[in-house]
């Protein structure tokens, strides 16, 4: 029993508390079913005078056609070494049996922003 004016749960969306306040309080009666993506990541060393720690980018859509779902993240890492997180994510829902998630995250980090 919690006795709390504000309860924060970081245990993750499939928690064993989290399944149980789910399941109490209805939270997943509206909700959309469940889909799955797949991520890849690398991590960079750039430039000193590039790097802006705490920097967050996210990106929906592009290099993927409108019919996939997924995008990209960058994140400046807060480290002594100027590192960034490049990250990108396809959904696994794609009726496209030829496209290659590592493909598409090449064709990402080849973007001249990135």
């Amino acid at each position: 029993e919690l006795h709390a004016k504000v309860t924060i749960f970081a245990e993750g969306c499939h928690g064993h508390l989290s399944k149980q306040l789910i399941s109490k309080f209805n939270l997943r009666d509206e909700a959309e079913p469940q889909s799955y993506g797949l991520g890849l990541k690398e991590v960079w060393e750039i430039k000193p005078e590039l790097h802006s720690p705490g920097r967050v980018e996210h990106t929906i859509g592009w290099p993927l056609d409108k019919h996939t779902y997924g995008g990209s993240f960058l994140y400046h890492l807060n480290e002594s070494t100027p590192l960034i997180a490049v990250g990108f994510v396809v959904g696994l829902d794609s009726t496209n049996p030829y496209l290659s998630p590592f493909r598409e995250f090449q064709r990402f980090k080849h973007h001249p922003s990135v």
